[in-house]
């Protein structure tokens, strides 16, 4: 069973006890003045890492867009390239078939 304990500072003179009692007021308030510049800061690194993660958000919004826009005119060449001549694409295909076939077939052998 816990027991609470009490301090006893009827000993100590009225003065004594004042200056107990200020100093505790005193570390009451400063406990107070700190817990609230926590809390400030804590809201203010809150605030900044959302604008952080806004930011970047944005710019891989940007950059997606950019690689985007890039794909497709590299798509729209390579269509155009293949409408003109099959043949080279045709072989590419052929050849990356040979070459899965060959890698799918090697790991089922080591199985």
């Amino acid at each position: 069973m816990a027991h609470s304990r009490r301090f006893d500072l009827s000993h100590f003179t009225d003065n004594a006890q004042d200056r107990f009692g200020r100093q505790f007021a005193s570390l009451a308030r400063d406990a107070s003045q700190l817990s609230n510049a926590l809390a400030h800061y804590s809201n203010g690194a809150r605030h900044d890492v959302s604008h952080l993660a806004h930011d970047f958000a944005d710019e891989a919004l940007h950059q997606g867009a950019v690689a985007a826009r890039a794909l497709g005119k590299q798509a729209w060449k390579a269509g155009k390239a293949v409408r003109r001549d099959p043949a080279p694409t045709m072989a590419a295909l052929v050849g990356l078939a040979c070459l899965v076939t060959l890698v799918m077939a090697s790991g089922n052998r080591r199985r």
